[in-house]
């Protein structure tokens, strides 16, 4: 299920930034992928969990049962844009699976805070992938002192390929929760708009 601006309501648009202009492109979308092998087309594939888009175990509530992802299951040069209507001075999320070995290379990605004229003034870079983070969330967050954020771009700086994106539990006005352990839940949202649960508006457009 492609998203664009459904969340358009609530200032956050988006989209997917090959370019790296902090302008979405035309054509391309991010995408509603549902947890499990129930779809030709996944986030990423889970060698603890068994499959594809399947949570290590201990995190399955956290991960729930959507998640977004890129244009396709290979993210490699797909940038996702998160575009703000009013600027913010945090937010947070989590990307899942960054992992990597020596035989095939690393996954690692790099979280950029986008100004008003949408240069990079903040930027956050994951761990280099790791077997801690196979199919499991890597948090990360900008609390910044004043709402100067503009746009979020997430931008692949791994060196193996056939890479996905799984990416969870965004709150874009304020920072959620600490640093992801197993067997806990999703926490309790603070901000007024709290955290996108995306399960949660998939669930919304299936009731219709």
């Amino acid at each position: 299920m492609p998203i664009t601006n459904q969340f358009s309501s609530l200032g956050v648009t988006f989209g997917i930034d090959r370019n790296l202009d902090g302008l979405p492109d035309g054509g391309l979308f991010a995408n509603l992928e549902a947890v499990g092998s129930s779809d030709a087309v996944s986030g990423f594939l889970s060698t603890i969990g068994g499959g594809f888009d399947i949570a290590a175990p201990g995190f399955e509530e956290r991960l729930g049962s959507f998640f977004l992802r890129g244009v396709s299951s290979l993210a490699n040069g797909e940038s996702l844009l998160i575009s703000y209507t009013s600027p913010t001075k945090a937010a947070s999320a989590e990307i899942w699976d960054i992992d990597g070995e020596p035989a095939r290379g690393f996954e690692q990605w790099e979280v950029q805070a986008l100004g008003s004229d949408l240069s990079v003034i903040d930027s956050i870079i994951s761990p280099v992938g790791n077997d801690a983070l196979e199919s499991s969330p890597w948090l990360w967050s900008f609390d910044r002192p004043e709402k100067d954020i503009h746009a979020i771009r997430l931008v692949y700086r791994g060196n193996a390929t056939g890479v996905g994106l799984a990416f969870d539990n965004f709150s874009p006005l304020t920072v959620e929760g600490s640093e992801p352990e197993p067997n806990s839940s999703v926490p309790e949202p603070t901000s007024a708009i709290g955290l996108f649960v995306f399960g949660t508006f998939a669930y919304r457009l299936r009731k219709g």
